[in-house]
């Protein structure tokens, strides 16, 4: 990588007509001089890749966090409208069973006008036979 580069950087230095050499670096100043600005600016760049790479895993991990974020108020919209839907099925069931009495408690009063509805014809009918038996 960059740093490799680095580090064969403190070991070959260039003549001018660009042939590597070992010389020390010492032997010319002009050379040390350039050696030195190459090993800044690498060293920047190295701090600028990094610093990219660290303001890139920052950015996934806020990125990370508003989607937990957003799942956590999803879930709780979720939660919510379940206990809303729950509490309106047990009004609908309480309902439910109000008006199954009222429909019973209905049938049962129907079923005894029926039977005071006949028992008054049957009443009616005695009185007409009676009321015939005696003209006669």
């Amino acid at each position: 990588g960059l740093r490799d580069y680095g580090h064969c950087t403190e070991r070959i230095f260039w003549r001018p007509h660009g042939v590597a050499s070992r010389e020390s670096p010492a032997a010319n100043p002009l050379l040390e001089d350039l050696r030195r600005r190459l090993m800044r600016a690498l060293q920047r760049t190295v701090a600028r890749w990094g610093s990219r790479r660290a303001r890139e895993a920052a950015a996934a991990a806020e990125a990370a966090a508003e989607a937990a974020a957003l799942e956590e108020q999803s879930r709780a919209r979720v939660e919510s409208a379940l206990g809303r839907l729950r509490a309106e099925l047990l009004e609908m069931r309480f309902q439910n069973h109000q008006l199954a009495r009222t429909l019973l408690d209905l049938n049962t009063k129907m079923q005894q006008l029926k039977t005071e509805h006949e028992l008054e014809i049957a009443s009616e009918s005695q009185s007409l036979e009676d009321n015939a038996v005696n003209q006669e």
